[in-house]
């Protein structure tokens, strides 16, 4: 044998070699990212409920519309409203009855020796007076209580009670319209906070891989304009579905949390997210493939 042949031959055996490793390598190679089954642009909402119930009988402001903190939103007519004002103002009124009583009884000083001998004439001579018939029959002094009611009674209270905006947002949604009636503590309206914006992605994962998802990873997010912007993994929550890992991730953006909700990036919006897995190395993948032969043949 020539060395020429033998030479072939070592090179031609080299070559196999590397071929079979690359293929290997290739088949059990670990997938460095994984794409989301579904994904949606959402955002933190707050309810807007109302104290009192009653007619909606005004609607200041639409869906999709800007309102700050102190809005008015809606004016409801509300009969409970008003018997809540009048009985403030009656419990208002007999509170400072009382106040005013206590002060006159605390503020009279008792009467000295003196003084109640003088007292005692006096009560003598209105007696002898009023048997000489010098008094006013039928004349005595005014009620304050009956006074304080009668005010209290003739003024009006309005049963109109608006609803205002507890923080800044966009609002998302008014279920109820003009005429229509909301009772005490229901839900008039629905506004997606500022600065609130996120993804909610869920992702279909082998355990293992499930195993390499992590928060803080870096996530892809491509919008329905095909631009793509970044994110991290904030929260994961995950459900067991066939065997496999449903990972329901939330994806924290900065460009998105700052967009504006009523544009591309609206809540609702399908959008695609890809994010990136742990990276345990080249070796990982051959020594899955040899920990999975292993087990299926019982060692």
């Amino acid at each position: 044998m020539t060395w020429g042949t033998r030479f072939k031959m070592l090179f031609g055996t080299m070559g196999v070699f590397i071929l079979i490793a690359a293929l290997t390598y290739v088949y059990t190679e670990r997938e460095s990212s994984a794409t989301s089954a579904t994904a949606v642009v959402s955002a933190n909402t707050l309810p807007v409920g109302s104290d009192y119930g009653g007619k909606l009988v005004e609607q200041h402001v639409e869906e999709g519309a800007y309102v700050s903190e102190g809005d008015a939103l809606f004016t409801i007519d509300s009969l409970g409203r008003q018997r809540d004002l009048e009985m403030e103002a009656r419990a208002e009124a007999q509170d400072e009855a009382a106040e005013s009583a206590e002060t006159t009884d605390d503020s009279s000083p008792e009467p000295s020796a003196s003084e109640a001998s003088s007292d005692a004439e006096s009560s003598d001579s209105a007696s002898s007076d009023s048997a000489s018939g010098d008094s006013a029959p039928g004349d005595s002094a005014p009620s304050r209580d009956a006074d304080t009611e009668s005010a209290s009674d003739d003024e009006e209270f309005s049963p109109l009670w608006t609803v205002t905006a507890s923080a800044s947002g966009t609002v998302a949604e008014v279920p109820t319209g003009v005429g229509g009636y909301i009772p005490a503590g229901g839900i008039v309206a629905e506004v997606f906070e500022d600065d609130s914006l996120y993804v909610s992605a869920d992702f279909l994962l082998t355990p293992r891989d499930f195993d390499r998802l992590q928060i803080g990873a870096p996530v892809e997010v491509r919008l329905p304009d095909r631009t793509t912007v970044t994110g991290t993994v904030d929260e994961i929550e995950v459900a067991t579905e066939d065997g496999a890992a449903r990972a329901f991730v939330r994806v924290a953006s900065e460009d998105i949390a700052h967009s504006d909700p009523a544009g591309l990036t609206a809540p609702g919006t399908p959008v695609h997210a890809t994010v990136e897995l742990r990276d345990d190395g080249p070796l990982a993948g051959l020594r899955d493939t040899a920990t999975d032969f292993l087990e299926k043949i019982g060692l």
